[in-house]
């Protein structure tokens, strides 16, 4: 009996011990699972991330733009745009170059306190820079950055651009805004702009400056009989002498055809202007050979001096012009200082902007209001050009405001009204027009005199013909430009803001 019950207990703790690992096996197989599955799903994953790794990889090696990673002032990756740009190949960059490697002298340091401060203090950076590529040629580099950690620690990483071209084109814009590209002297834009600035000088410190015009005698001859090629190279010649005559502070701009003007400032006696004709006539008095021809002109000059002539831009260029006819007058090759007892051929005011049917857009009552935008531009044309301060200067500028934002909400109304497609657009396109103008306005005690003027007739331009004009022609197309509609409208909301 005793034997029957120790093999009972024996066979219970059997079962317990066979239980036991059967729990055991079944965890384990549990938890070989949860292995398998993690393992699978970190398999995917890392699949997954390095697809995801080697799909950006080709987005960045395929960038048009240079792409770079910065640490410790050496670049630990540049794409091939990047290398490309500067005439080297990545792995020649990778860890052997850095930023100050590529960069001319004259931005190296400003590079390098760059380059100290980021990453750190800034998180951005934003600069552009002096740059030689690998064969010696400069070029012009932009660059957008970030701080960001880089396999565990600090680095810069960004995009450069080549802005050589455009930076170019830039230039050329500027020059042929304001040179005579046959000549290389200041074109009236720039003569005008000048101009502007010695009479604000002159009027601040009381100091005169002396303004010569002048045309050339015998110059139709000369292109008349040895043909235009030899006429430009004559006007060449001509501009040549010109500023030979004059300091380098002072101003010689072609006005057009053969007509030159000369800006004399810092006059130290007003009886120097004279002498400065003087050596004009005598420059031009020597023949020039030109593609095989001998030339001979002459010149006929006026001369004005402010203040003591006139202390605006247009009573200064209507007394020269009279003094230039005199000399004229006279029989040519000689000058002539105003006098009292000229008479002032030229206008004494020119209208800037000229309003005219064809930036009419065919609804009434826009037509009036952007007429009046004109007047008011006009008007700020003349305080600029009389130099009547700059607390007139702003005054004006507040009335253009004014009446652009009331104009403005004409438009709007109308568009809500008849349900006008664009509307939205139209909208945004009127904000930031308003922007534009405030920016301009803030601009304008810092901006040269031309470049106001020019900024501000693009702005009105550029409202009349990209946006006021389909919104005209849709007006009309459906119908809401009747003439009884025109002439209501027109009663009320052409008139002028109240205050």
């Amino acid at each position: 009996m005793m034997i029957l019950t120790t093999i009972a207990e024996d066979l219970r703790w059997l079962y317990y011990i066979l239980a036991l690992m059967l729990a055991l096996a079944a965890l384990g197989g549990l938890i070989l699972l949860n292995i398998y599955r993690l393992n699978r799903r970190l398999r995917r994953e890392v699949q997954e991330r390095r697809s995801a790794e080697a799909k950006f990889r080709g987005l960045v090696e395929q960038s048009l733009a240079g792409i770079y990673i910065i640490q410790n002032e050496q670049f630990v990756y540049v794409n091939p745009k990047f290398a490309e740009i500067f005439g080297y190949a990545p792995k020649d960059m990778i860890d052997r170059m850095g930023p100050c490697n590529l960069t001319t002298e004259a931005d190296r340091e400003q590079l390098r306190e760059i380059l100290r401060r980021c990453p750190g203090e800034r998180d951005t950076i934003h600069y552009t820079f002096g740059a030689i590529r690998q064969e010696g040629s400069l070029i012009d580099i932009e660059v957008n950055g970030k701080s960001v950690e880089y396999e565990g620690r600090p680095a810069i990483t960004g995009v450069a651009l080549d802005i050589t071209e455009q930076n170019r084109v830039r230039q050329q814009l500027n020059y042929l805004a304001f040179y005579d590209p046959l000549t290389d002297l200041p074109n009236r834009a720039l003569f005008f702009d000048r101009l502007g600035q010695a009479l604000a000088h002159s009027r601040r410190v009381e100091e005169p400056f002396a303004l010569l015009m002048l045309d050339l005698d015998g110059f139709k001859a000369v292109n008349d009989a040895y043909g235009h090629e030899t006429g430009d190279a004559l006007l060449v010649a001509v501009g040549q002498r010109l500023r030979a005559c004059v300091r380098e502070s002072d101003t010689v701009a072609r006005m057009g055809g053969d007509e030159f003007t000369l800006l004399l400032r810092n006059l130290q006696e007003v009886a120097n202007a004279p002498l400065v004709a003087e050596k004009i006539l005598a420059a031009l008095a020597e023949p020039l050979v030109l593609r095989g021809h001998e030339c001979q002109v002459s010149a006929s000059i006026g001369i004005c001096i402010a203040l003591q002539d006139g202390n605006d831009m247009e009573t200064l260029l209507g007394r020269t012009d009279a003094a230039m006819y005199q000399s004229k007058a006279r029989g040519k090759n000689t000058y002539t200082c105003y006098q009292s007892t000229l008479k002032t051929i030229r206008p004494a005011k020119t209208t800037f902007l000229e309003w005219s049917e064809e930036l009419c857009v065919g609804v009434p009552v826009i037509d009036e209001q952007h007429a009046r935008l004109a007047t008011l531009l006009n008007r700020i044309n003349d305080a600029l050009k009389t130099g009547q301060g700059q607390e007139s200067v702003m005054l004006r500028f507040e009335e253009l405001i004014a009446f652009t934002r009331y104009h403005f909400e004409t438009e709007e109304r109308f568009m809500d009204e008849y349900g006008y497609a664009d509307a939205v657009l139209h909208k945004q396109t009127h904000r930031k027009l308003l922007d534009d103008l405030l920016s301009i306005q803030r601009q304008s005690d810092s901006t040269s005199l031309m470049l106001t003027l020019r900024t501000l007739k693009d702005w009105l331009s550029r409202h009349i013909t990209d946006s006021d004009r389909r919104l005209g022609e849709a007006l009309i197309a459906s119908g809401a430009m009747n003439p009884f509609d025109q002439r209501g409208m027109s009663s009320t909301a052409s008139s002028p803001p109240p205050g």
